[in-house]
């Protein structure tokens, strides 16, 4: 059964939502970090031309591993910039998030919108399921 969240809940839920949209967006952009760091210190450049991507291979007078740990701190700000957007997109996702309590039917981006059964769709963040 629906019941409505007290306020006390609501930010606890907010909190987990904000951990849930963190934890997604460096499930995103840890691994572009570390293909990013990988390729360029590889010596593997991509270009984008008229919607064409070329790789290329330039051959670099240091070591592998010299290089890792300097295109890492370089590559830093883009991948932090990558992470707070899908963090901002992961969040904005959760709480267009709504339910309708009387048939459990869920829904985005529709609060306050009839549903086929007759109830109206409300967020999740003020709903929660308790067993009867």
């Amino acid at each position: 059964m629906w019941i409505k969240r007290t306020p006390e809940e609501i930010g606890q839920w907010e909190k987990g939502a904000e951990r849930e949209a963190s934890s997604h967006g460096w499930i995103i952009a840890g691994p572009v970090w570390a293909l990013v760091s990988v390729f360029a210190a590889s010596g593997f450049y991509t270009f984008l031309f008229g919607g064409t991507v070329v790789a290329t291979q330039q051959s670099a007078s240091d070591s592998f591993w010299f290089r890792l740990p300097i295109v890492g701190v370089v590559a830093a700000p883009l991948v932090y910039w990558i992470f707070r957007h899908e963090r901002k997109k992961e969040l904005a996702k959760i709480k267009r998030r709504t339910i309708c309590p009387e048939c459990d039917t869920a829904g985005s981006a529709n609060a306050g919108t009839a549903c086929k059964c007759g109830g109206s769709f409300v967020s999740s963040s003020t709903m929660k399921w308790v067993e009867k």
